[in-house]
Formats: structure tokens, C-alpha cells, sequence
């Protein structure tokens, strides 16, 4: 993971500023994806409540701190209806929910499973249909390199049922489809996370994409309720 500090800019920037701001430390001038001097301090701030050294750089213990602190980071426990509907629904798409008996959370792309949750499996796998390879796993297909990322900035203990969920709504949010989802506008958050699975309509990855009356219905009938 790429290490933020002042003079940093662009997207991962933008997420600092906006988990500093949910967390009670909101940079002066909001989220502009430039670490300026106000983010700085703003950060040295959070890092001092929080116990770490206050050096003003983001690094992996920061981003932890800051998804533990973040109030829109349900657990597992105590998701919202509609963002568990959600979840369901992705792991739907996927196709996971039909192997095995843990919901699609053990599942190695092209339906082997696997049973040790300590960390991804990072099994590369020949799909011929699509002929690629694919290290994809877990009820949602996480690839492994992205893991690799995900593990450390949310500090993820393993590659267990609440891991996986934290990544998949860290990927939600990062698509700014976190409120529309809990708001109900389902239809546009998919279209926000298309990039993101290749399952939903319009990824355009030339894999198998479900069509989106089939996942509103199948959202709906999970719990999730409509705008």
C-alpha cells in the first residue's frame, strides 16, 4: 500500500480525508484529494487519539485505526437490511451461494472450496470458458492481489466470513455506492460497482452477466427494500 503524506493527491487522498472527517477530524476544506497542510494536522490529531505516533503519514496501522473508528462500518453482526441484501445479492452474481454449505464464503472460482479461513488461498485457476486465469475466491471472487492491499489497510485478521464482508463494503464505498445502497437505489449502486464484479450488467469483461431485473428481485427477496 502506498504510504500518504503531505504534498500526496488524487483518490486514496480523497478517502483519507472523508474517513478523518467520519471519524470527528475533518480536514479545514473537506475532501479536495490534496494532503496540504490542514490534512496534516488533522491526521496528527487523529493518530494522537488514537495512540499511534503522530507522524502525519497514513500508513497501514493508521488505515486500521481508521476503519475501526468509522461509524459506517457496521460489524457483522449488526449490518443494515438493506446492505446485507446487497451483500447477498453480489454473492448471487458471483454464483457463490450455490456451493458448498457456508454461503458462498469458501468458494475458489469454478466452485472448489476451501477450508482454511487463516488467509486467501491464492490458487490460480484455468477458466477455459473465458480463457484466463483467475486467482479469484471467497463469496465475493476477491483476487488476490487486491487482497494483498485490502488485508493491510483495513487490517484484516484472515480471510474469515467478517473479512471478506469488510472488504466487499470497503469496495462499496469506495464506488460512493455505500449511501445508495442503504438509501435503497439499488439499481445505481450496482451500476456504480460494475467495475467491480464482472457478474453485474454493464462490466463489460466479457464473463457472464446477470441481468438487473434478475438481481432487484433477487435483492428484494433477500430483505432489501427499494427507493
Amino acid at each position: 500500500m502506498t504510504l500518504l503524506k503531505k504534498g500526496s493527491k488524487g483518490d486514496a487522498v480523497t478517502r483519507l480525508q472523508e474517513r478523518l472527517e467520519e471519524a470527528g477530524f475533518r480536514p479545514r476544506g473537506g475532501a479536495d484529494g490534496y494532503f496540504g497542510a490542514a490534512t496534516d494536522e488533522a491526521l496528527r490529531r487523529f493518530q494522537k487519539h488514537a495512540g499511534l505516533v503522530a507522524d502525519g503519514i497514513a500508513g497501514p496501522k493508521t488505515w486500521a485505526a481508521l476503519v475501526r473508528d468509522d461509524p459506517k462500518a457496521p460489524s457483522q453482526a449488526d449490518l443494515h437490511p438493506n446492505l446485507k441484501a446487497f451483500l447477498d445479492m453480489i454473492a448471487h452474481a458471483e454464483g457463490t451461494d450455490r456451493f458448498g454449505d457456508q454461503d458462498g464464503y469458501n468458494v475458489i472460482v469454478g466452485g472448489e472450496l476451501f477450508h482454511d479461513y487463516s488467509d486467501h488461498p491464492n490458487k490460480r485457476v484455468w477458466l477455459p470458458a473465458y480463457r484466463i486465469h483467475s486467482t479469484a475466491a471467497g463469496r465475493y471472487q476477491i483476487l488476490h492481489r487486491f487482497w494483498v492491499h485490502y488485508k493491510r489497510q483495513l487490517g484484516l485478521p484472515d480471510f474469515g466470513p467478517e473479512s471478506q464482508d469488510r472488504y466487499a463494503i470497503q469496495q462499496i464505498r469506495e464506488r460512493r455506492a455505500y449511501e445508495d445502497v442503504l438509501a435503497g437505489r439499488i439499481e445505481t449502486a450496482i451500476d456504480k460497482c460494475r467495475n467491480i464484479w464482472a457478474s453485474l450488467p454493464g462490466a463489460g469483461y466479457g464473463q457472464r452477466e446477470v441481468a438487473m431485473a434478475d438481481l432487484v428481485r433477487f435483492y428484494g427477496r433477500s430483505g432489501g427494500e427499494t427507493a
